[in-house]
């Protein structure tokens, strides 16, 4: 188990509100949840950042797809700043490849997707559990 597994973060209060607007809840219900550290910070901070990035870039695409090297350096350092990131772990959550969160079935704990798979959803203890002796 891993230290991103155990601890949850909080969202600023810039980061409620965007959320508030992007999902249509109210802004009081977020920050209860958020205090109470029931939502999933890590998945929404990257929905935020995916949007954000598609605002700053809207109408610059054409750009990506004829320089493939081009990847809106400008952008992706203010978006870095912003959110506290390095560029790389950015480019990470740009590119989907931190996309998939995958849970217990049973105790909701997070999962990686070659033991979801395994264990048919389970993490080890709960499928240890299911096992017949």
């Amino acid at each position: 188990m891993g230290l991103a597994d155990t601890v949850q973060f909080t969202l600023r209060p810039k980061d409620l509100e965007k959320a508030s607007d992007m999902f249509g809840i109210e802004i009081a219900l977020l920050e209860r949840l958020n205090d109470q550290r029931l939502l999933n910070a890590t998945y929404i901070r990257n929905l935020l950042i995916r949007a954000d990035y598609e605002r700053l870039t809207s109408g610059l695409h054409w750009l990506e797809h004829q320089d493939k090297n081009y990847n809106f350096p400008e952008v992706l350092r203010a978006l870095s700043r912003e959110y506290n990131i390095s560029q790389q772990n950015l480019k990470d959550i740009l590119h989907g490849r931190n996309e998939s969160l995958l849970f217990c079935n049973r105790c909701g704990k997070r999962i990686g997707k070659s033991q979801y798979n395994r264990t048919k959803g389970f993490c080890s203890n709960c499928f240890a559990d299911t096992l017949e002796l």
